[in-house]
């Protein structure tokens, strides 16, 4: 099965979903690498306080979280729900389309298809409702990824080959090229080896035209792959080498993470299976951090590949219990068949026929074969179709043509009939205006009593939004005045190099000061006290601190967040007891992962538990002064905290939610 890339608009990274040894990665529409150079994400996250709820943060809140995307993909997730949020206030369809996009590339890679699905065809019907041309071929294309991941071809060719001849029309460069890898893959699931090769060396032509870095590496990756199915192995080490040199220049660790598979299967073609094991092992911690499920299965199975040759036969074994223990746990259906099957041969190898037949009636269950007559017919009727309608759109322009003539003297027509009638109904409307003008002369003592008492709420209403205003602009005027001081300081600290590190450590108290005026600008922000904005910016920020001191972590929430208002101070003090827990575990638990808990229902319950050393001498002594802090803030806000010491450090905050 073939893998390949999923839509963006536009797309900032690539979502790679490695689906068997020696197989093409094709994709589409990106328009530049994943971390877009020029961009800082603390400058995104400090314009993002002060920016206005509208769509232009909607694009901010997208381009934030594709920064994040390669490298932390549940903070990417985090900042693509916050703009599915905004969207869907602001009535944004673009927005929410947009979202689809980059989420589902994330949930593709993480495995989750049907999820993955159900957004895209709902996109397809904003994109239908509200004309959005552009979006819908993206869209289009989409779907028709997901379905290949599913390895339902027909249905993915269908939607291809709708999205291609109004792609070519557009003459969008980006588009094609990603289409036509996602076709590549296509016919080598097929096993059309020289019709994959036409599409792959379209996808390079057009990369290349378009002069894309990201479009030119997946193209290499397909046409790499399309080379190793011919046999031509030192060809194709040559374009999957650039596409992950490629992938290094451009920080895209998905873009890497293909290469290495794809050029480990190479090798393993080439008979040279210490390097084809070497880098497969390079590409697993990488699809690890990725979240990337099929890679992590295929990697897996080709070390397991390269020891059997190797004849290594004991720890090929062992790597083939781990592959299918794996294979079965995430649904791998191909990884599994394929494992199973090496495993009948180890055996067999070892002398133990019984357990091999076992194996091999296993692989038998599992299996089915990928092509079939009626399905390699189906697809060529869709691409004959595709040719069909393309002649058929040509003769309609020209049909389109004199029909826009004829339109045009029928609008002239129209505006004089409608010029007539505006006329008569502005008559009626001004004698309308004119009794209503009458009638509202004639309002008695008590109405006018109500529209004083109207004014009155008005006026204390005016009084409130004073305040949020003030607040608002003392928030502006911290991030603009103190901010660019303190960035400013950052910068001219890296030019000063002195023996003595003051330099660094100016730049470090900085760093620290600017993150402490982040917490105030969102302490002030009114438009943050809710519940869910409070549990979203502990988890982003909290992820960030654990992430850069290099501790695992996982969240658990209450799903969905309660639509809840809460007090300003509720949510400083909350924030503040759980940053201070965190920040404990880094300086002094000496942990390796970290699972922080949110339960919500008449109560807000936070469980903050590591596996690091714990304490022996009195949580005084490990917590010091942090804990009378977080015991007054605790106070403060009518809560409870309790703090034990068992399999690591347990701390647990409950504190009373408004009815």
């Amino acid at each position: 099965m073939a893998p390949f890339y999923h839509t963006r608009f536009p797309i900032q990274s690539l979502m790679p979903l490695i689906l068997a040894l020696g197989l093409s990665l094709p994709g589409w529409n990106h328009a530049a690498a994943q971390m877009e150079l020029g961009l800082d994400k603390d400058s995104l996250r400090l314009s993002l306080q002060t920016m206005p709820a509208d769509t232009a943060k909607v694009h901010a809140l997208i381009r934030l979280g594709q920064q994040y995307e390669s490298n932390i993909p549940d903070s990417a997730l985090y900042y693509y729900q916050q703009a599915r949020q905004l969207s869907e206030r602001l009535h944004f369809p673009a927005g929410f389309v947009r979202f689809v996009s980059n989420y589902t590339a994330v949930l593709n890679v993480q495995g989750r298809f049907d999820e993955s699905l159900k957004l895209n065809l709902a996109a397809i019907d904003t994109c239908k409702k509200y004309g959005l041309r552009h979006q819908y071929i993206q869209a289009l294309g989409n779907t028709g990824a997901v379905y290949q991941y599913k390895e339902d071809y027909r249905t993915a060719a269908d939607y291809y080959l709708q999205a291609l001849p109004v792609v070519e029309t557009e003459g969008d460069l980006q588009g094609l090229s990603f289409l036509c890898g996602n076709l590549c893959g296509l016919y080598r699931n097929l096993r059309q080896t020289e019709k994959a090769r036409v599409y792959a060396l379209r996808a390079l032509q057009y990369a290349e035209k378009n002069k894309d870095p990201v479009t030119i590496g997946s193209a290499c990756n397909n046409l790499g792959n399309v080379l190793k199915d011919l046999g031509r192995i030192d060809e194709s080490i040559a374009y999957i080498d650039r596409a992950y040199r490629t992938g290094g220049l451009l920080s895209d660790d998905n873009m890497q993470e293909t290469a290495l598979i794809n050029l480990g299967d190479a090798y393993t073609k080439k008979y040279e299976y210490a390097k084809s094991i070497a880098y497969f092992r390079r590409a697993v911690p990488l699809a690890v951090a990725l979240g990337d499920i099929s890679g992590q299965a295929f990697a897996l199975q080709g070390i397991a590949i390269g020891l059997f040759h190797q004849k290594a036969f004991g720890p090929a074994r062992r790597q083939l219990t781990r592959t299918i223990v794996f294979a079965r746990q995430h649904d791998q259906k191909e990884v599994l068949g394929n494992t199973l099957l090496l495993m009948s041969d180890v055996l067999i190898a070892a002398g133990d026929l019984d357990s091999a037949r076992r194996y091999r009636d296993e692989y038998d269950s599992v299996t089915g074969s990928l092509l079939n007559a009626s399905m390699l017919k189906n697809v060529q009727e869709l691409e004959m179709k595709y040719d069909v309608e393309k002649k058929r759109r040509e003769v309609l322009q020209k049909d389109l043509l004199l029909e826009q003539k004829g339109r045009e003297t029928l609008r002239q027509r129209t505006l004089l009939y409608l010029s007539t009638a505006g006329t008569g109904v502005l008559v009626l409307l001004l004698f309308l205006g004119y009794r209503a003008y009458r009638q509202r002369q004639q309002l008695n003592l008590k109405e006018m009593q109500a529209l004083r008492s109207g004014q009155e709420n008005i006026r204390l209403k005016a009084q409130l939004d004073g305040q949020l205003q003030e607040r608002q602009r003392i928030s502006q005027e911290i991030h603009d005045d103190i901010g660019s001081g303190l960035t400013s300081l950052v910068f001219l600290s890296r030019s000063i190099e002195d023996a003595g590190g003051i330099a660094g450590k100016i730049r470090a108290n900085a760093e620290d000061l600017t993150k402490k005026m982040n917490e105030i600008i969102w302490t002030m922000n009114h438009e943050e006290d809710t519940l869910d904005s409070l549990v979203s910016y502990i988890r982003a920020n909290v992820a960030e601190a654990l992430d850069t001191a290099g501790i695992g972590y996982r969240f658990q929430v209450t799903d969905p967040v309660p639509v809840m208002h809460i007090s300003q101070e509720l949510r400083r003090n909350v924030y503040l007891v759980l940053k201070e827990a965190v920040h404990n575990v880094i300086r002094h638990a000496n942990a390796a992962s970290v699972v922080i808990s949110f339960i919500i229902d008449r109560q807000l319950e936070i469980t903050v538990q590591d596996d690091g050393k714990g304490f022996d001498g009195g949580e005084d002594r490990r917590f010091g002064n942090g804990l009378k802090n977080m015991r007054r803030r605790t106070k403060n806000i009518d809560g409870e905290l309790t703090i034990e010491s068992r399999e690591g450090t347990r701390l647990r905050l409950i504190v009373p939610l408004p009815v």
